[in-house]
């Protein structure tokens, strides 16, 4: 029986509501190596490993609440140096995105707008402590 490899799926970065600064990420993403997914509304009910290409389930809840509108971008695959170097790039093509985070062991079997809900609201809750 032979073993079966499955490659690692490339650093990605899935963009929510961007569409108004398509042309400055598609840069970014270029320059850092980076694959750029835009992420479509009726895509928010697959979990972020799917939309990532990573194994695991692909749908969750086919009947997922729309998220909001607010603009996010969810990173993966990059380490700590890839990280720094990529926000850096962002900010210096003055693309601002009011909610980004990293997909992690948790957040990965989440559905998008599972994702999207919790950034939110931890955004939320900063807002209120810094008031």
């Amino acid at each position: 029986m032979k073993a079966r490899i499955v490659p690692p799926a490339p650093p990605t970065a899935l963009a929510w509501a961007l569409e108004d600064r398509a042309a400055e990420l598609e840069k970014v993403c270029a320059a850092a190596g980076v694959r750029l997914r835009a992420v479509e509304r009726g895509q928010a009910g697959r979990t972020v490993a799917a939309l990532c290409g990573l194994p695991g389930p692909e749908e969750s809840a086919a009947d997922a609440p729309a998220p909001a509108d607010t603009p996010a971008l969810v990173l993966f695959g990059l380490d700590k140096k890839g990280l720094d170097d990529f926000l850096d790039r962002l900010k210096g093509a003055g693309v601002a995105v009011p909610l980004k985070a990293v997909v992690t062991p948790t957040n990965r079997a989440w559905t998008f707008a599972r994702l999207l809900e919790e950034l939110a609201a931890e955004r939320r809750e900063l807002e209120n402590r810094t008031k």
